[in-house]
Protein backbone atom coordinates (compact mmCIF):
# COMPACT_ATOMS: atom_id res chain seq x y z
CA UNK A 1 0.00 0.00 0.00
CA UNK A 2 1.48 3.26 -0.40
CA UNK A 3 1.62 6.11 2.13
CA UNK A 4 3.59 9.08 2.84
CA UNK A 5 6.06 9.32 5.62
CA UNK A 6 5.45 13.06 6.45
CA UNK A 7 2.81 16.09 5.55
CA UNK A 8 3.30 17.15 1.56
CA UNK A 9 3.72 15.56 -1.65
CA UNK A 10 4.27 11.95 -1.68
CA UNK A 11 7.66 10.60 -3.41
CA UNK A 12 5.67 8.50 -5.79
CA UNK A 13 2.16 8.62 -6.99
CA UNK A 14 0.46 5.79 -8.17
CA UNK A 15 -1.68 6.28 -11.53
CA UNK A 16 -4.92 4.18 -12.07
CA UNK A 17 -6.41 4.80 -15.67
CA UNK A 18 -10.12 4.16 -15.31
CA UNK A 19 -10.80 5.17 -19.13
CA UNK A 20 -12.58 1.78 -20.26
CA UNK A 21 -14.97 2.48 -16.95
CA UNK A 22 -15.25 6.14 -17.34
CA UNK A 23 -15.74 6.47 -21.08
CA UNK A 24 -18.36 3.39 -21.33
CA UNK A 25 -20.99 5.97 -20.01
CA UNK A 26 -20.91 6.94 -23.85
CA UNK A 27 -21.09 3.85 -25.74
CA UNK A 28 -22.67 1.85 -23.05
CA UNK A 29 -19.32 0.05 -22.36
CA UNK A 30 -19.25 -1.72 -25.66
CA UNK A 31 -15.47 -1.64 -27.00
CA UNK A 32 -14.58 -4.23 -29.53
CA UNK A 33 -12.55 -6.73 -28.15
CA UNK A 34 -9.49 -5.57 -30.44
CA UNK A 35 -9.68 -2.12 -29.04
CA UNK A 36 -9.37 -3.24 -25.18
CA UNK A 37 -6.50 -5.59 -26.16
CA UNK A 38 -4.81 -2.96 -27.64
CA UNK A 39 -5.38 -0.86 -24.73
CA UNK A 40 -4.04 -3.02 -21.94
CA UNK A 41 -1.25 -4.10 -23.82
CA UNK A 42 -0.58 -0.62 -24.27
CA UNK A 43 -1.10 0.37 -20.12
CA UNK A 44 1.16 -2.82 -19.55
CA UNK A 45 4.38 -1.10 -21.91
CA UNK A 46 3.42 2.28 -20.52
CA UNK A 47 3.99 0.88 -17.13
CA UNK A 48 0.44 2.82 -15.65
CA UNK A 49 0.61 1.45 -11.81
CA UNK A 50 -3.26 0.20 -11.88
CA UNK A 51 -6.20 -0.50 -14.96
CA UNK A 52 -9.58 -0.23 -14.21
CA UNK A 53 -11.04 -1.99 -16.69
CA UNK A 54 -14.59 -1.54 -16.10
CA UNK A 55 -17.72 -2.00 -13.83
CA UNK A 56 -18.87 -5.05 -12.44
CA UNK A 57 -22.50 -4.19 -12.45
CA UNK A 58 -25.07 -6.36 -10.76
CA UNK A 59 -28.32 -5.63 -13.43
CA UNK A 60 -28.40 -7.63 -16.15
CA UNK A 61 -31.65 -6.76 -17.35
CA UNK A 62 -30.12 -4.22 -20.56
CA UNK A 63 -27.52 -4.74 -23.17
CA UNK A 64 -24.71 -3.81 -21.66
CA UNK A 65 -20.84 -4.38 -23.61
CA UNK A 66 -18.27 -6.26 -21.64
CA UNK A 67 -16.90 -3.18 -19.58
CA UNK A 68 -20.36 -3.03 -17.44
CA UNK A 69 -19.83 -6.49 -16.32
CA UNK A 70 -15.75 -7.47 -16.49
CA UNK A 71 -16.21 -10.70 -15.86
CA UNK A 72 -12.91 -13.12 -14.70
CA UNK A 73 -13.58 -15.02 -18.08
CA UNK A 74 -13.16 -11.82 -19.93
CA UNK A 75 -10.24 -10.70 -18.05
CA UNK A 76 -8.51 -13.92 -18.81
CA UNK A 77 -9.09 -13.92 -22.63
CA UNK A 78 -7.02 -10.20 -22.65
CA UNK A 79 -4.04 -12.00 -21.87
CA UNK A 80 -2.75 -9.57 -19.58
CA UNK A 81 0.53 -9.17 -18.18
CA UNK A 82 0.61 -10.40 -14.90
CA UNK A 83 2.46 -7.23 -13.89
CA UNK A 84 -0.10 -4.61 -14.62
CA UNK A 85 -2.65 -4.42 -11.45
CA UNK A 86 -6.31 -4.52 -12.28
CA UNK A 87 -9.38 -3.17 -10.77
CA UNK A 88 -13.23 -2.83 -11.39
CA UNK A 89 -15.65 -0.89 -9.80
CA UNK A 90 -19.20 -0.96 -8.13
CA UNK A 91 -21.90 1.04 -7.70
CA UNK A 92 -22.77 1.44 -3.63
CA UNK A 93 -26.79 2.28 -5.27
CA UNK A 94 -26.43 -1.29 -6.81
CA UNK A 95 -25.11 -2.85 -3.50
CA UNK A 96 -27.96 -1.42 -1.42
CA UNK A 97 -30.27 -2.51 -3.44
CA UNK A 98 -29.78 -5.82 -3.36
CA UNK A 99 -31.80 -8.13 -0.34
CA UNK A 100 -28.18 -9.72 1.28
CA UNK A 101 -25.03 -8.00 0.17
CA UNK A 102 -22.73 -10.18 1.07
CA UNK A 103 -24.76 -12.91 -1.46
CA UNK A 104 -24.53 -10.46 -4.11
CA UNK A 105 -20.73 -10.10 -3.89
CA UNK A 106 -20.03 -13.72 -3.14
CA UNK A 107 -21.73 -14.17 -6.60
CA UNK A 108 -19.87 -11.84 -8.10
CA UNK A 109 -16.35 -12.24 -7.13
CA UNK A 110 -14.34 -15.20 -7.24
CA UNK A 111 -11.23 -15.26 -4.19
CA UNK A 112 -8.65 -12.79 -5.37
CA UNK A 113 -6.45 -15.76 -6.07
CA UNK A 114 -8.68 -17.29 -8.87
CA UNK A 115 -9.42 -13.63 -10.59
CA UNK A 116 -6.63 -11.09 -12.19
CA UNK A 117 -8.62 -8.29 -10.62
CA UNK A 118 -6.56 -6.72 -7.09
CA UNK A 119 -8.65 -4.18 -6.71
CA UNK A 120 -12.66 -2.97 -6.13
CA UNK A 121 -13.42 0.38 -5.67
CA UNK A 122 -17.07 1.31 -4.69
CA UNK A 123 -18.18 4.72 -6.01
CA UNK A 124 -20.88 5.85 -3.00
CA UNK A 125 -22.85 9.37 -2.35
CA UNK A 126 -22.42 10.49 1.13
CA UNK A 127 -26.12 9.14 2.32
CA UNK A 128 -24.73 5.86 1.65
CA UNK A 129 -21.39 5.18 2.55
CA UNK A 130 -22.36 3.64 6.16
CA UNK A 131 -24.69 0.97 5.16
CA UNK A 132 -21.75 -0.78 2.93
CA UNK A 133 -20.06 -2.63 5.66
CA UNK A 134 -20.77 -6.13 4.81
CA UNK A 135 -20.05 -5.68 1.31
CA UNK A 136 -16.22 -4.29 1.91
CA UNK A 137 -16.14 -6.99 4.58
CA UNK A 138 -17.09 -9.73 2.36
CA UNK A 139 -14.60 -8.36 -0.32
CA UNK A 140 -11.59 -7.86 1.92
CA UNK A 141 -12.34 -11.53 2.88
CA UNK A 142 -12.23 -12.06 -0.41
CA UNK A 143 -8.84 -11.17 -0.34
CA UNK A 144 -9.31 -7.55 -2.77
CA UNK A 145 -7.97 -3.85 -1.87
CA UNK A 146 -11.26 -1.88 -1.17
CA UNK A 147 -11.16 1.88 -2.58
CA UNK A 148 -14.05 3.93 -1.00
CA UNK A 149 -14.80 6.76 -3.08
CA UNK A 150 -17.05 10.03 -1.90
CA UNK A 151 -18.72 11.22 -4.92
CA UNK A 152 -20.31 14.87 -5.24
CA UNK A 153 -17.20 15.88 -3.17
CA UNK A 154 -17.87 19.67 -3.94
CA UNK A 155 -21.33 19.52 -1.85
CA UNK A 156 -19.51 17.89 1.18
CA UNK A 157 -18.54 20.06 4.15
CA UNK A 158 -14.99 19.60 5.32
CA UNK A 159 -16.18 18.01 8.88
CA UNK A 160 -18.30 15.62 6.64
CA UNK A 161 -15.13 14.49 4.53
CA UNK A 162 -13.04 14.06 7.67
CA UNK A 163 -15.72 11.95 8.93
CA UNK A 164 -16.47 10.38 5.76
CA UNK A 165 -12.39 9.64 5.96
CA UNK A 166 -12.86 8.00 9.35
CA UNK A 167 -15.66 6.01 8.39
CA UNK A 168 -13.85 4.56 5.57
CA UNK A 169 -10.64 3.56 8.36
CA UNK A 170 -13.07 1.84 10.82
CA UNK A 171 -14.00 0.02 7.48
CA UNK A 172 -10.20 -1.22 7.30
CA UNK A 173 -10.11 -0.28 2.91
CA UNK A 174 -6.97 0.26 1.53
CA UNK A 175 -7.77 3.95 -0.19
CA UNK A 176 -9.82 6.68 0.45
CA UNK A 177 -11.05 8.67 -2.38
CA UNK A 178 -12.31 11.52 -3.25
CA UNK A 179 -14.55 12.13 -6.82
CA UNK A 180 -15.57 15.63 -8.26
CA UNK A 181 -18.73 14.20 -9.51
CA UNK A 182 -19.94 18.20 -10.81
CA UNK A 183 -15.97 19.40 -12.09
CA UNK A 184 -16.53 22.29 -9.97
CA UNK A 185 -13.63 22.23 -7.85
CA UNK A 186 -10.78 24.78 -8.59
CA UNK A 187 -7.06 24.60 -7.71
CA UNK A 188 -7.86 26.40 -4.45
CA UNK A 189 -10.53 23.79 -2.82
CA UNK A 190 -8.06 20.76 -3.48
CA UNK A 191 -5.60 21.16 -0.75
CA UNK A 192 -8.69 21.67 2.16
CA UNK A 193 -10.40 18.78 1.02
CA UNK A 194 -7.57 16.71 1.11
CA UNK A 195 -6.33 17.40 4.20
CA UNK A 196 -9.89 16.84 5.46
CA UNK A 197 -10.12 13.28 4.12
CA UNK A 198 -6.57 12.86 5.28
CA UNK A 199 -7.36 14.30 8.74
CA UNK A 200 -9.83 11.37 8.84
CA UNK A 201 -8.56 8.43 7.07
CA UNK A 202 -4.58 8.63 7.17
CA UNK A 203 -2.03 8.73 4.24
CA UNK A 204 -3.50 6.58 1.40
CA UNK A 205 -5.73 8.83 0.22
CA UNK A 206 -6.60 9.84 -3.57
CA UNK A 207 -9.11 11.63 -6.04
CA UNK A 208 -10.58 11.60 -9.08
CA UNK A 209 -11.38 14.99 -10.41
CA UNK A 210 -13.23 15.95 -13.44
CA UNK A 211 -12.32 18.32 -16.46
CA UNK A 212 -15.71 20.77 -16.63
CA UNK A 213 -13.45 23.87 -16.41
CA UNK A 214 -10.25 22.81 -17.59
CA UNK A 215 -9.05 22.28 -14.40
CA UNK A 216 -8.91 18.72 -14.09
CA UNK A 217 -4.67 18.54 -14.15
CA UNK A 218 -4.29 21.36 -12.21
CA UNK A 219 -6.42 20.37 -9.58
CA UNK A 220 -4.78 16.42 -9.77
CA UNK A 221 -1.19 18.09 -9.40
CA UNK A 222 -2.79 19.95 -6.42
CA UNK A 223 -3.96 16.97 -4.90
CA UNK A 224 -0.87 15.16 -5.30
CA UNK A 225 1.06 18.63 -3.95
CA UNK A 226 -1.80 17.97 -0.91
CA UNK A 227 -0.80 14.54 -0.09
CA UNK A 228 -2.55 12.35 -2.51
CA UNK A 229 -0.69 9.06 -3.29
CA UNK A 230 -2.87 7.47 -5.94
CA UNK A 231 -4.70 9.74 -8.91
CA UNK A 232 -7.20 8.93 -11.58
CA UNK A 233 -6.87 9.65 -15.12
CA UNK A 234 -8.38 8.38 -18.52
CA UNK A 235 -6.93 8.48 -22.36
CA UNK A 236 -7.83 11.66 -24.02
CA UNK A 237 -10.01 12.44 -20.76
CA UNK A 238 -12.41 10.29 -21.75
CA UNK A 239 -15.25 10.28 -19.29
CA UNK A 240 -18.72 10.96 -18.65
CA UNK A 241 -19.51 14.41 -19.40
CA UNK A 242 -16.72 16.57 -20.10
CA UNK A 243 -14.23 13.74 -18.75
CA UNK A 244 -11.12 13.48 -16.85
CA UNK A 245 -7.54 14.35 -16.47
CA UNK A 246 -5.91 12.97 -19.71
CA UNK A 247 -3.22 10.08 -19.12
CA UNK A 248 -0.83 11.25 -21.31
CA UNK A 249 -1.01 14.80 -19.48
CA UNK A 250 -0.66 13.24 -16.31
CA UNK A 251 1.79 11.16 -16.83
CA UNK A 252 4.09 13.54 -18.98
CA UNK A 253 3.91 15.72 -15.39
CA UNK A 254 4.50 13.03 -12.92
CA UNK A 255 7.48 12.23 -15.22
CA UNK A 256 8.78 15.51 -14.96
CA UNK A 257 8.76 15.57 -11.53
CA UNK A 258 10.33 12.19 -10.71
CA UNK A 259 6.91 10.93 -9.28
CA UNK A 260 6.41 7.72 -11.49
CA UNK A 261 8.02 5.28 -13.43
CA UNK A 262 5.12 5.12 -16.05
CA UNK A 263 6.36 6.61 -19.69
CA UNK A 264 3.93 8.26 -21.85
CA UNK A 265 5.07 6.53 -25.33
CA UNK A 266 3.53 3.43 -25.19
CA UNK A 267 0.57 5.31 -25.46
CA UNK A 268 0.79 7.61 -28.22
CA UNK A 269 -0.76 5.88 -30.81
CA UNK A 270 -3.57 4.51 -28.47
CA UNK A 271 -4.14 8.31 -27.99
CA UNK A 272 -3.63 9.69 -31.23
CA UNK A 273 -5.31 6.88 -33.33
CA UNK A 274 -7.90 4.71 -31.34
CA UNK A 275 -8.99 7.15 -28.95
CA UNK A 276 -9.19 10.38 -30.78
CA UNK A 277 -11.87 8.62 -33.18
CA UNK A 278 -13.99 7.86 -30.23
CA UNK A 279 -13.57 11.74 -29.13
CA UNK A 280 -14.80 12.79 -32.32
CA UNK A 281 -17.49 10.39 -32.28
CA UNK A 282 -19.23 10.99 -28.61
CA UNK A 283 -17.55 15.01 -28.16
CA UNK A 284 -16.58 14.99 -24.73
CA UNK A 285 -14.40 17.68 -23.32
CA UNK A 286 -14.95 21.01 -21.50
CA UNK A 287 -17.39 23.16 -22.76
CA UNK A 288 -19.51 26.48 -22.02
CA UNK A 289 -22.34 23.85 -21.00
CA UNK A 290 -20.10 21.94 -18.99
CA UNK A 291 -18.51 24.80 -17.08
CA UNK A 292 -21.90 26.20 -16.41
CA UNK A 293 -23.02 23.20 -15.10
CA UNK A 294 -20.04 22.51 -13.16
CA UNK A 295 -20.19 25.93 -11.28
CA UNK A 296 -24.62 25.77 -10.97
CA UNK A 297 -23.52 21.86 -9.46
CA UNK A 298 -25.91 20.69 -11.84
CA UNK A 299 -25.20 16.60 -12.70
CA UNK A 300 -23.40 16.67 -15.85
CA UNK A 301 -25.18 14.09 -17.70
CA UNK A 302 -28.20 16.52 -18.05
CA UNK A 303 -25.29 18.45 -20.56
CA UNK A 304 -24.97 15.19 -21.75
CA UNK A 305 -28.78 14.27 -22.62
CA UNK A 306 -29.11 17.92 -23.88
CA UNK A 307 -26.45 18.09 -25.91
CA UNK A 308 -27.74 15.13 -27.78
CA UNK A 309 -30.71 16.88 -29.05
CA UNK A 310 -29.75 19.30 -31.78
CA UNK A 311 -33.66 20.53 -31.54
CA UNK A 312 -32.47 22.81 -28.59
CA UNK A 313 -30.33 26.20 -29.55
CA UNK A 314 -27.31 27.15 -27.11
CA UNK A 315 -29.83 29.29 -25.45
CA UNK A 316 -32.34 27.23 -24.49
CA UNK A 317 -29.82 24.84 -23.43
CA UNK A 318 -28.48 27.42 -20.90
CA UNK A 319 -31.66 27.95 -20.00
CA UNK A 320 -32.96 24.45 -19.27
CA UNK A 321 -29.50 24.51 -16.97
CA UNK A 322 -30.69 27.71 -15.32
CA UNK A 323 -34.09 26.02 -14.46
CA UNK A 324 -32.11 22.57 -13.17
CA UNK A 325 -29.90 24.51 -10.99
CA UNK A 326 -33.15 26.24 -9.70
CA UNK A 327 -34.86 22.79 -9.13
CA UNK A 328 -31.90 21.06 -7.54
CA UNK A 329 -30.39 18.50 -9.82
CA UNK A 330 -27.39 17.39 -8.21
CA UNK A 331 -28.76 13.37 -9.33
CA UNK A 332 -29.59 12.61 -12.65
CA UNK A 333 -33.64 12.57 -13.65
CA UNK A 334 -34.96 12.10 -16.60
CA UNK A 335 -38.45 13.51 -15.87
CA UNK A 336 -36.81 16.71 -13.96
CA UNK A 337 -34.79 17.34 -17.45
CA UNK A 338 -38.20 17.15 -19.53
CA UNK A 339 -39.56 19.78 -17.19
CA UNK A 340 -36.73 21.76 -17.29
CA UNK A 341 -36.05 21.87 -21.33
CA UNK A 342 -39.81 22.31 -21.64
CA UNK A 343 -39.77 25.60 -19.00
CA UNK A 344 -43.29 27.57 -19.49
CA UNK A 345 -46.03 25.96 -21.37
CA UNK A 346 -46.01 27.25 -24.88
CA UNK A 347 -48.83 28.70 -26.78
CA UNK A 348 -49.64 29.99 -30.07
CA UNK A 349 -52.70 30.66 -31.43
CA UNK A 350 -54.04 29.70 -34.45
CA UNK A 351 -56.81 28.56 -36.10
CA UNK A 352 -58.28 24.98 -36.38
CA UNK A 353 -59.60 24.07 -39.77
CA UNK A 354 -58.65 21.34 -39.68
CA UNK A 355 -62.12 19.50 -40.04
CA UNK A 356 -62.57 16.76 -42.80
CA UNK A 357 -58.97 17.37 -43.99
CA UNK A 358 -57.95 13.62 -44.36
CA UNK A 359 -61.56 12.18 -43.57
CA UNK A 360 -61.43 7.88 -44.15
CA UNK A 361 -58.03 8.32 -45.49
CA UNK A 362 -54.75 6.47 -44.32
CA UNK A 363 -51.90 8.76 -42.84
CA UNK A 364 -48.00 8.17 -43.85
CA UNK A 365 -45.82 10.50 -40.98
CA UNK A 366 -42.77 10.95 -42.31
CA UNK A 367 -39.73 11.61 -40.44
CA UNK A 368 -36.51 12.07 -41.35
CA UNK A 369 -34.97 9.70 -38.64
CA UNK A 370 -32.25 6.87 -40.40
CA UNK A 371 -34.73 4.02 -40.94
CA UNK A 372 -35.82 6.66 -43.73
CA UNK A 373 -33.51 8.06 -45.14
CA UNK A 374 -32.48 4.05 -45.16
CA UNK A 375 -35.68 3.29 -46.81
CA UNK A 376 -36.17 6.45 -48.79
CA UNK A 377 -36.55 4.58 -52.39
CA UNK A 378 -39.12 1.91 -50.63
CA UNK A 379 -40.91 4.46 -49.06
CA UNK A 380 -41.92 6.24 -52.12
CA UNK A 381 -42.55 3.25 -53.51
CA UNK A 382 -45.30 2.77 -50.91
CA UNK A 383 -46.80 5.74 -51.01
CA UNK A 384 -47.37 5.87 -54.94
CA UNK A 385 -48.81 2.34 -54.64
CA UNK A 386 -50.89 3.02 -51.35
CA UNK A 387 -51.71 6.72 -52.38
CA UNK A 388 -51.86 7.74 -48.77
CA UNK A 389 -52.31 11.09 -47.37
CA UNK A 390 -48.35 11.76 -46.53
CA UNK A 391 -47.62 14.49 -44.13
CA UNK A 392 -44.10 15.76 -42.79
CA UNK A 393 -42.20 16.42 -39.61
CA UNK A 394 -40.30 19.71 -40.52
CA UNK A 395 -39.33 20.68 -43.52
CA UNK A 396 -36.17 18.05 -44.04
CA UNK A 397 -37.08 15.00 -45.41
CA UNK A 398 -35.58 12.37 -47.04
CA UNK A 399 -38.04 11.36 -49.73
CA UNK A 400 -39.44 13.44 -52.67
CA UNK A 401 -40.85 16.34 -51.84
CA UNK A 402 -43.52 16.07 -54.88
CA UNK A 403 -45.10 12.99 -53.08
CA UNK A 404 -45.61 15.02 -49.55
CA UNK A 405 -49.10 16.85 -49.09
CA UNK A 406 -48.36 18.48 -46.18
CA UNK A 407 -45.44 19.19 -43.40
CA UNK A 408 -45.98 19.85 -39.84
CA UNK A 409 -44.03 22.68 -38.55
CA UNK A 410 -44.46 24.00 -34.29
CA UNK A 411 -41.51 24.26 -32.47
CA UNK A 412 -39.81 28.11 -33.05
CA UNK A 413 -36.45 27.29 -32.71
CA UNK A 414 -36.60 24.29 -35.69
CA UNK A 415 -38.93 26.80 -37.69
CA UNK A 416 -35.80 29.27 -37.44
CA UNK A 417 -34.01 27.03 -38.63
CA UNK A 418 -35.91 25.72 -41.33
CA UNK A 419 -36.94 29.30 -42.63
CA UNK A 420 -35.52 29.18 -46.19
CA UNK A 421 -36.71 25.58 -46.76
CA UNK A 422 -40.38 25.98 -45.59
CA UNK A 423 -40.44 29.27 -47.73
CA UNK A 424 -39.49 27.03 -50.96
CA UNK A 425 -41.83 24.47 -50.08
CA UNK A 426 -45.07 23.59 -52.59
CA UNK A 427 -46.71 21.64 -50.14
CA UNK A 428 -49.29 22.84 -47.08
CA UNK A 429 -47.49 23.90 -44.25
CA UNK A 430 -49.69 23.55 -40.96
CA UNK A 431 -48.68 25.53 -38.58
CA UNK A 432 -49.39 28.35 -36.02
CA UNK A 433 -49.93 31.67 -37.71
CA UNK A 434 -48.55 33.33 -34.89
CA UNK A 435 -45.53 31.19 -34.88
CA UNK A 436 -44.86 32.09 -38.33
CA UNK A 437 -45.72 35.73 -38.39
CA UNK A 438 -43.19 36.00 -34.88
CA UNK A 439 -40.37 34.87 -36.89
CA UNK A 440 -40.84 36.25 -39.96
CA UNK A 441 -41.64 33.07 -42.01
CA UNK A 442 -43.06 33.36 -45.05
CA UNK A 443 -45.18 30.10 -46.77
CA UNK A 444 -46.71 29.70 -50.04
CA UNK A 445 -49.61 27.71 -48.61
CA UNK A 446 -50.22 27.69 -45.15
CA UNK A 447 -53.02 26.13 -42.84
CA UNK A 448 -53.19 27.70 -39.81
CA UNK A 449 -53.37 25.54 -36.82
CA UNK A 450 -52.53 26.66 -33.47
CA UNK A 451 -51.67 24.40 -30.49
CA UNK A 452 -50.95 24.78 -26.35
CA UNK A 453 -48.86 22.53 -24.16
CA UNK A 454 -50.76 20.55 -21.49
CA UNK A 455 -49.54 18.31 -19.28
CA UNK A 456 -50.80 14.81 -20.09
CA UNK A 457 -53.23 15.82 -22.44
CA UNK A 458 -53.75 15.10 -26.20
CA UNK A 459 -56.57 16.41 -27.84
CA UNK A 460 -58.01 19.25 -29.77
CA UNK A 461 -60.30 22.09 -29.12
CA UNK A 462 -61.16 25.95 -29.90
CA UNK A 463 -57.59 26.99 -29.95
CA UNK A 464 -56.45 24.38 -31.99
CA UNK A 465 -54.35 21.21 -31.01
CA UNK A 466 -53.61 20.10 -27.06
CA UNK A 467 -50.18 18.29 -27.08
CA UNK A 468 -48.47 17.08 -23.62
CA UNK A 469 -45.06 17.78 -24.87
CA UNK A 470 -43.64 20.67 -27.60
CA UNK A 471 -42.96 18.01 -30.23
CA UNK A 472 -43.84 18.19 -33.52
CA UNK A 473 -45.05 14.48 -33.88
CA UNK A 474 -47.40 15.33 -30.89
CA UNK A 475 -48.60 18.35 -33.10
CA UNK A 476 -49.27 16.48 -36.15
CA UNK A 477 -50.69 13.35 -34.22
CA UNK A 478 -53.59 15.71 -32.84
CA UNK A 479 -54.02 17.65 -36.03
CA UNK A 480 -54.61 14.01 -37.94
CA UNK A 481 -56.99 12.80 -35.24
CA UNK A 482 -59.20 16.00 -35.66
CA UNK A 483 -59.00 15.60 -39.43
CA UNK A 484 -60.61 12.43 -38.86
CA UNK A 485 -57.72 10.04 -39.89
CA UNK A 486 -58.74 6.44 -40.86
CA UNK A 487 -55.18 4.64 -40.18
CA UNK A 488 -51.74 5.98 -39.47
CA UNK A 489 -48.52 4.79 -40.58
CA UNK A 490 -44.80 6.38 -39.70
CA UNK A 491 -41.94 5.80 -41.14
CA UNK A 492 -38.76 7.67 -39.83
CA UNK A 493 -39.84 7.44 -35.97
CA UNK A 494 -36.82 4.95 -35.39
CA UNK A 495 -36.62 6.17 -31.08
CA UNK A 496 -33.77 6.88 -29.30
CA UNK A 497 -32.57 5.10 -25.80
CA UNK A 498 -35.30 4.82 -23.41
CA UNK A 499 -33.95 7.10 -20.64
CA UNK A 500 -33.33 9.86 -23.65
CA UNK A 501 -35.83 12.32 -22.97
CA UNK A 502 -36.38 12.46 -26.45
CA UNK A 503 -38.06 8.77 -26.34
CA UNK A 504 -39.64 9.57 -23.63
CA UNK A 505 -41.65 12.74 -24.36
CA UNK A 506 -42.73 10.92 -28.17
CA UNK A 507 -43.82 7.55 -25.91
CA UNK A 508 -45.65 9.94 -23.54
CA UNK A 509 -47.16 11.39 -26.63
CA UNK A 510 -47.67 8.34 -28.58
CA UNK A 511 -49.97 6.53 -25.04
CA UNK A 512 -51.94 9.61 -25.20
CA UNK A 513 -52.73 9.42 -28.20
CA UNK A 514 -53.84 5.35 -27.99
CA UNK A 515 -56.19 6.49 -24.70
CA UNK A 516 -57.50 9.23 -26.59
CA UNK A 517 -57.69 8.23 -29.74
CA UNK A 518 -57.88 4.62 -29.79
CA UNK A 519 -60.36 4.01 -32.61
CA UNK A 520 -57.16 5.26 -34.93
CA UNK A 521 -54.52 3.05 -35.35
CA UNK A 522 -50.96 3.67 -35.18
CA UNK A 523 -48.40 1.43 -36.74
CA UNK A 524 -44.74 1.48 -37.61
CA UNK A 525 -43.92 0.32 -41.20
CA UNK A 526 -39.93 0.86 -40.44
CA UNK A 527 -37.94 -0.23 -36.98
CA UNK A 528 -39.28 1.85 -34.04
CA UNK A 529 -38.26 1.41 -30.60
CA UNK A 530 -41.78 2.73 -29.79
CA UNK A 531 -44.09 0.89 -27.92
CA UNK A 532 -46.43 0.97 -31.08
CA UNK A 533 -47.95 -1.54 -33.58
CA UNK A 534 -44.92 -2.89 -35.72
CA UNK A 535 -45.37 -3.58 -38.93
CA UNK A 536 -43.38 -4.27 -42.43
CA UNK A 537 -42.91 -1.38 -44.95
CA UNK A 538 -43.01 -4.71 -47.70
CA UNK A 539 -45.76 -6.89 -46.21
CA UNK A 540 -49.13 -6.11 -48.20
CA UNK A 541 -51.54 -3.60 -46.34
Amino acid sequence: MATRSQQGAPSNVLVLDCTLRDGGYYNDWDYSFDLVKRYVDAMAAARVDIVELGFRTLHTNQYLGATAYTTDAFIERLGIPKHLSLAVMLNAKELLQVADQRVAVRSTFARRDHSQVSMVRIAANRNEVDKLGPSIEELRELGYDVALNLMQISEVEHPHITAFGRQAKSFDVSYAYIADSFGSLRPADIAPIMKALGDGFGTSIGCHLHDNMSYALANTMEAIDAGAVIVDSTIQGMGRGPGNVRTEYLVMELARRGLTKASVQPLVNLVEHDFAELKRTYGWGSSLYYFQSANLAVHPTYVMELTKDDRYSPSEITTALDRLNERGATSFDVRRLTDAVQGEPLHFSGGRNVDDWCTARDVLIVANGPEARAKKSEIEMFIRQHQPFVLGLNAHLPIDMSLVDAVAVCHPERAMLDTSALAELNCEVVAPGELLASLGINVKRHRDVGYRVAAAQLSFDGDGAIIPHPIVAGYALSVIAHGDAKRIFLVGVDGYSETDVRHIMMQETLDRFGEQFGSIPITALTKSGYRVQQRSLFAPL
